[in-house]
């Protein structure tokens, strides 16, 4: 399975809330700043005081928010740069103006602005309220996952859990961290977070389970080539999400298990609910395990029904599997015309050969010495042995057909080549055997004719 490699579900919307929370509330020279008070998965044991924001701080604050508010992030960027560079500013009021330096960058999709933001406020992380400090080093993790660091990404997510409460990590939280550690091709542990995801959003009506998160499992599981785990979730995967491809991929892992009779089975359910219809491969698949479960005729169904339909190529190979099927299911004279059309594609001598047998058997004689001849065509400038053989036998079936036919002049002519071509004594033999049959025929036919 492909990983999405960016994410865009930094929490910026809580870490804006948070901005806001902190700002002072109150009028005249008075200022102060918030407790941590965000419900967040943070251990709420350990809270932290802030220092106070000035008035004038907050003054600028507002002004800079106010030009954020109109997307005029050039003047938003000016205002926080002042900010910065007055004297005696504590570090609570630098966290916040970076924090909002941040956010721009976040608005204007510059992840590296985001980041070198966010890494300054860390700086000053004695000085900011747990929450905030927490969600920073949870968005610092996406972040650089978003860039493909997943080294920093995984450091941070170490650190964002060493501070939260593990009970009140939530669904997606630990999704995250089930792909992150899936880039880092750590499947075991991949594995460990998302089972313990998908076990969470069970445990509650509030969130639902995804397809994508058994998908990632699926993945991981093969990556290990756990197939007996992978079978599992393609079985989940298939009652919920009944999709085409899982059927066929839960009849590879079948496969993949020894278990051919129920992947077969689930190849030809698929086959069945038109799953396969435009996957021209898995149609020839499935025709061929028919001739395996010794049904050649269904074979021969399944690929005329896909030739009819357009939904497989009518080439060579496709073509002689068609034959094939006829042949193997004893039906002779209907596997002539696609394994003639096949051979007639690829030039293929031993299919015309075997096409010039099949119409000897039917009594087609013509049609046979037609093949027999294209045999002898295609072996002309042929000078090996074997080829020397399978023109002798092309020969010889030409004269016997010659001889079925009557014509006793044209399989004396075959007969005599053929034992021009004759080397060894066996084959020697035969053709002088084949020529007193041909004699005594033609001898048998004056003496019916007068």
């Amino acid at each position: 399975m492909k990983m999405i490699k960016t994410i865009k579900s930094l929490p910026m919307a809580v870490a804006a809330a948070a901005v806001l929370a902190m700002l002072p509330a109150s009028s005249g020279g008075a200022a102060y700043a918030s407790q941590d008070k965000q419900p967040s998965a943070i251990s709420q044991a350990k809270t932290r005081k802030v220092p106070a924001m000035s008035l004038e701080t907050h003054k600028h604050i507002q002004k800079a928010q106010e030009a954020m508010d109109a997307k005029d992030y050039v003047t938003a960027n000016k205002i926080l740069g002042e900010v910065l560079e007055r004297k005696h500013l504590n570090d609570y009021e630098r966290a916040i103006t970076w924090q909002l330096r941040a956010m721009i960058a976040y608005d204007e999709d510059d992840t590296k602005g985001t980041i070198a933001a966010y890494e300054k406020i860390l700086q000053y992380r004695e000085s900011i309220p747990v929450a905030l400090e927490t969600n920073i080093i949870y968005g610092l993790a996406q972040l650089y996952y978003s860039i493909e660091n997943y080294d920093k990404s995984l450091a941070y997510v170490k650190e964002w859990q060493s501070q939260v409460d593990p009970t009140l990590i939530s669904v997606s939280n630990l999704v995250f961290i089930s792909q992150l550690y899936y880039t880092r091709n750590d499947f075991k542990t991949c594995i460990e977070y998302i089972n313990k995801a998908i076990k969470q959003a069970q445990a509650t009506d509030l969130v639902e389970v995804k397809e994508q998160w058994y998908q990632l499992a699926l993945s991981a599981y093969w990556e290990l080539g756990e197939f007996k785990k992978v079978r599992d979730v393609l079985e989940t995967l298939l009652i919920n999400w009944p999709k085409p491809r899982y059927w066929q991929q839960l009849a590879a892992v079948y496969q993949e298990l020894g278990d051919e009779t129920t992947s077969y089975a689930l190849t030809e359910a698929a086959y069945k609910q038109g799953f396969l219809d435009d996957k021209p491969a898995q149609l020839v698949n499935v025709a061929q395990i028919q001739i395996v479960r010794g049904a050649p005729i269904k074979c021969a169904w399944i690929m005329e029904k896909a030739f009819k339909e357009k939904r497989v190529e009518r080439n060579a190979k496709n073509l002689r599997l068609l034959g094939q099927c006829y042949m193997m299911a004893n039906e002779w004279a209907k596997a002539i015309a696609p394994m003639t059309e096949s051979a007639k594609l690829e030039s293929d001598v031993e299919l015309w050969m075997q096409i010039g047998q099949i119409q000897m058997q039917l009594d087609h004689y013509k049609d046979a010495i037609n093949s027999f001849g294209q045999v002898l065509d295609s072996l002309k400038n042929d000078k090996s042995t074997k080829a020397g053989h399978k023109r002798l036998t092309a020969l010889m079936q030409r004269g016997t057909a010659y001889t079925e036919l009557k014509q006793f002049a044209d399989a004396h002519k075959e007969f005599d080549t053929a034992a021009k071509l004759a080397k060894d004594k066996k084959d020697k033999n035969t053709v002088r055997q084949w020529q007193n049959y041909l004699k005594a025929e033609e001898a048998r036919e004056k003496m019916l004719t007068g």
